[in-house]
Order: C-alpha cells, then sequence, then structure tokens
C-alpha cells in the first residue's frame, strides 16, 4: 500500500519574498559586472556599445525559444497539480523539456551559422560577431533552464529558480573578472572584440552552472515527485499533441509582447547607430550609443527591477478580486500598486536629475560621460513603473491584447522619433534625441494603458497620497543637494554624495512614515493570502474575505 505524501508548499508572500531578495542579490552583482567593466581600461563606452548589440540579438532569438515558457509550463503544471493529478504534470514537464530542448538546440545553431551576416550585414558592427558565438550555447541553455523554472514555480516553490538565478549571475559577474583580467594581464589581450566576446562567454558558463544546479536540484526532488505520481489522482490522460498545442497556446501570447520589444530594441540598435553617422564617424556613434545603452539604461533599469517584482506580486490578487467581482479589492490593489511603485520611482528620478554628474563620476570614473542623457532618461522610471503596473492589472483582468498593443505603439514611435530626431544637429538631436525618443513613446504608451484599465475597471486614483509622495520627494532631493553641497567644501565629492543620499534616504522614510503615505493594510494585500471560505455566501453578504494564513 503506498503511502500518501504531502509536500509543504511555500506561501505566496514567501514565494515573493525569496524572488525579491534574489533579484537584490541579481542586480547589485548586474551593477558590478557592468561597473566593472565599464571601467577596465580599453573597454568603456565601445565595448558597451558591442555588448549591446549582440545581446539585443540575442534577447530577440530568447524571445523566440524561451520568454513565455516558464509562465505556461508553471500554469499547465499548476492546473494538473491542484486538482491531485501529477503524473500528467509530470508528463507536461517531459513533453516540455523534449519540445524546447529541440527549439533551443536550433536556435543555437541559427545564431553560429548567421552570426557574420548578423554583424557585418544587419548590425554594421562586425566586431559583434564574437560575442553571437560566445552567446550561441546560452539559447539551447535558457531554453531548458525555462522548463525547470517553470515545472519547479507550478509546484509552488520558486525558492528552487531564486537561489538559480543567483547562481547565474554570482559565476557571470566574478568569472567574467577573473577571465579577463587573466587574458589582458596574462595573455596581453587588447583587442575589444576579443574582451567583450571573453565577458559573454561568461554568461554562457554562467548558464550552465545554473542548468547544473536546476538538474540537480531536479534529481534531489525526484523521490518526492514519484510519491506525488504514486498518489495522483488519474484524471483525463494528458496526450503529448494536446500538450505541444496547449504549451503553445499559453507561451505565445505571453512572449509576443517581449518579442515586440526586444524588435524595437533591435530597431533602436540600427537606427540610433546609423542616424548619428550623419554628424560624426562610426567609432564616435558606436560610443554615443555604448553610453545609453551601457551606462544609463543599467541605472534606469535598476530601480525598475523592483518596482517590477512588487507589480506583479499584486497581479493574483487582482485576478482575483476581479473575478469575484469586487471592484473596491480591484481598485485597493491597483492604487497600492502604482503607489509601490511610485514611491520608488520618483526619488530614484529625482536623484538622478539632480546628481547626474556626481552618479557617474562616481559609478564610471574611466567613462564618467552622459549625464544630460542620464538626466532626459530619468523620468522615463516614472512612466516605466506605472506602465509595469498597467500591464500587470491588464494581465491580471484577463486582457492580453492591450499589452500587445501598447508595446507594438511605443516601438514605432520610437523608430520614428529616431529617425526625425537623432539626424538633428542640435540639443533634441544626435543622442539625446534617442533619450527624448524613449521618454515621449513611453509616455504615450503609459497613458494609453492607463486609459484602457479607467475604462475597463472604472478606478478613481487616490491621487492624496501621490501629492504626498510627490512633496517627499521634493524635500528629500532638497535637503541632499544641500547637504552634498556643504560637505563638499571640505570633504570628498564621492564621499559627500554617499554620506548626503545615504541621510536624505532615511529622511525620506521617515516623510513616508509622518505622512501615512503606505498605511498597513496596504501592505496586508502583498504580506498575506487569501483561500476560499466555505461559506461562499456568507462572505459575498459580508463582502469580506477572511485572512487565513499570514504568508
Amino acid at each position: 500500500m503506498i503511502k500518501k505524501f504531502s509536500r509543504k508548499k511555500e506561501t505566496f508572500f514567501q514565494s515573493i519574498v525569496a524572488l525579491m531578495l534574489s533579484q537584490v542579490i541579481v542586480k547589485i552583482l548586474g551593477l558590478v559586472y557592468k561597473l566593472y567593466l565599464t571601467n577596465k581600461q580599453g573597454f568603456g563606452d565601445e565595448g558597451n556599445a558591442i555588448t549591446s548589440a549582440a545581446f539585443q540579438v540575442y534577447s530577440l532569438i530568447l524571445s523566440i525559444t524561451s520568454i513565455g515558457v516558464p509562465a505556461a509550463v508553471s500554469k499547465l503544471v499548476a492546473e494538473r497539480s491542484g486538482v491531485g493529478d501529477h503524473r500528467g504534470a509530470y508528463k507536461i514537464f517531459k513533453i516540455s523539456l523534449a519540445m524546447f530542448s529541440v527549439i533551443g538546440i536550433i536556435g543555437s545553431y541559427l545564431l553560429v551559422i548567421s552570426a557574420n551576416f548578423i554583424a557585418n550585414n544587419i548590425l554594421g558592427m562586425p566586431e559583434v560577431e564574437l560575442s553571437l558565438l560566445a552567446l550561441a550555447p546560452s539559447i539551447f541553455l535558457v531554453s531548458v533552464i525555462s522548463v525547470y523554472k517553470g515545472y519547479f514555480n507550478g509546484r509552488e516553490n520558486m525558492k528552487a529558480t531564486a537561489i538559480a538565478q543567483t547562481y547565474d549571475q554570482l559565476t557571470k559577474t566574478f568569472l567574467t573578472i577573473i577571465v579577463i583580467e587573466v587574458a589582458t594581464m596574462v595573455s596581453k589581450v587588447t583587442n575589444i572584440a576579443v574582451i567583450v566576446s571573453i565577458a559573454n562567454l561568461a554568461t554562457t558558463i554562467a548558464n550552465i552552472v545554473e542548468f547544473t544546479y536546476l538538474y540537480e536540484y531536479y534529481r534531489k526532488e525526484l523521490g518526492e515527485i514519484k510519491a506525488e505520481i504514486a498518489n495522483s489522482v488519474h484524471e483525463r490522460p494528458v496526450r503529448t499533441l494536446w500538450a505541444i498545442k496547449e504549451i503553445i497556446f499559453v507561451a505565445v501570447p505571453m512572449a509576443i509582447t517581449p518579442f515586440i520589444a526586444t524588435i524595437g530594441r533591435n530597431f533602436d540598435s540600427t537606427t540610433i547607430i546609423s542616424g548619428l553617422q550623419t554628424h560624426m564617424s562610426y567609432n564616435e556613434a558606436k560610443i554615443q550609443y555604448g553610453i545609453l545603452n551601457g551606462k544609463v539604461d543599467t541605472l534606469i533599469n535598476f530601480p525598475l527591477s523592483f518596482s517590477g517584482t512588487m507589480s506583479t506580486a499584486l497581479i493574483p490578487s487582482i485576478a482575483s478580486a476581479n473575478s469575484k467581482n469586487t471592484l473596491n479589492e480591484v481598485e485597493q490593489r491597483i492604487n497600492t500598486s502604482l503607489l509601490v511603485g511610485l514611491l520608488i520611482a520618483l526619488p530614484t528620478s529625482a536623484v538622478y536629475f539632480f546628481f547626474a554628474d556626481e552618479i557617474l563620476g562616481l559609478l564610471f570614473p574611466n567613462a564618467s560621460s552622459g549625464a544630460m542623457l542620464l538626466k532626459i532618461s530619468a523620468f522615463t522610471i516614472i512612466f516605466l513603473s506605472i506602465e509595469q503596473t498597467i500591464r500587470g492589472v491588464l494581465i491580471g483582468i484577463g486582457d492580453n491584447k492591450i499589452p500587445i498593443i501598447t508595446v507594438a505603439i511605443d516601438a514605432v514611435i520610437g523608430v520614428i522619433l529616431n529617425k526625425i530626431l537623432i539626424p538633428l544637429n542640435s540639443f533634441v538631436g544626435g543622442i539625446n534625441g534617442a533619450a527624448i525618443g524613449n521618454l515621449v513613446s513611453n509616455f504615450v504608451v503609459t497613458s494609453i494603458g492607463y486609459m484602457c484599465i479607467k475604462k475597463k475597471v472604472g478606478i478613481k486614483i487616490r491621487k492624496k497620497n501621490i501629492l504626498k509622495t510627490i512633496i517627499s520627494t521634493l524635500i528629500f532631493i532638497l535637503l541632499s543637494k544641500t547637504m552634498y553641497k556643504v560637505l563638499a567644501i571640505s570633504v570628498n565629492a564621492k564621499v559627500s554624495l554617499i554620506v548626503s543620499l545615504g541621510i536624505g534616504v532615511i529622511i525620506y522614510f521617515v516623510l513616508i512614515h509622518l505622512f501615512d503615505i503606505l498605511k498597513t493594510k496596504q501592505l496586508q494585500t502583498l504580506s498575506f493570502r487569501q483561500k476560499k471560505a466555505k461559506n461562499s455566501k456568507k462572505i459575498q453578504k459580508q463582502n469580506a474575505w477572511k485572512w487565513l494564513e499570514i504568508a
């Protein structure tokens, strides 16, 4: 007789905390990685340009072979596991693994044979070829890794994903530093294309480490998986053809949005460099593109990763409230999500705008140009933060069409404005034109998205707390700027910057508390999870949900 098996699952909040902590580590390590490369003698903005161009192509292929896979596999596995059909869930995993292994191999092969053509004829950057070859094996590895992550997530085990991506970034960061130092100091390598390809090869090796961890974790869990299968409730058998169709049906809509966004970024890389060459040399254009895509975008994306994680955490909560037609709950969660995003976005934008020169000088002492670009791009953090929340809300209420349409509009506006602004030899032209184009397109897309959720959900944005956040940000930046100027008279500029911003952040959190901007009740939307009540009619009558489990 088979012994009943029960595995303790993570709560929703535990999963989010694990992913959030992982994101913090990954982003800090990613910043260290970028700082090292940018400040490395012989790499700088030119190296960033080559790296960015290679990663745009790499990301485009990944958007076809693996983006959407974790979510699709997770959804299908969770649906089967939820009704006790663990055998069916495991079969979906095995079919997905075989399916995307083949797709990944094809993707890697296509990148290898087309690397020369892409570098020379599409990007117009011959130096990118070596980097594309170094990244090619990662196409296969990431495809397989995505299936494993999807399976673990579907079994409510997101810690495996969090740990795996942390190992990946750790390996990538430290291996890059070690290998490049050995190559430049011992082997005397000076060719910029070779140095960049070495850095990209570290990415592939990091993916091998991540895959190895996930595979070993899977082997360790195999005993539990088999016990679950042995006690599986036999629902309708999972047929191979049905599973393939379901995986494609779920994964494709989720992949279209990042796919269009990636195509837009690839057009960006070609239109920016070609547009800049109307009034500067190819090498100068490449360096300008490296400043924007290498340094500025890295700084802009840093705060967005945290607001994005918080927004994602609220998606199932919004979906649950929407399914029960409790519009008050939906409105509360949307307002909380927007507020949390702005609490991060507003002060970060202000810091980047008022301390652009100082921040670039502190982080990139050997390549500190780009202050005006950072000032212009700083405002995109606000729009992108709101846009992330809007996209999450739309997915939560079951609308996948509008995110696809808005990201397509974003790409089209960006390309058109690049064509118009970049060739101009003025303040709004050149590389500034690319940043202005991004800002305008993000504003348009955010406005469209906001009007859509307002029409679909009928929400009212609580402007009072947003106004308090703006006031807190103004006080924070005014005090920080004043402290910096006073300290800089007698103290090192870099020390003055760190001290003044550190004290400013403390003051900002105090102001949030004094103004009572983020209330404990609002945080409950993040720190509790709801369970289905046995007497749903009684709950509907009371118009409240009973919180049963503290995550």
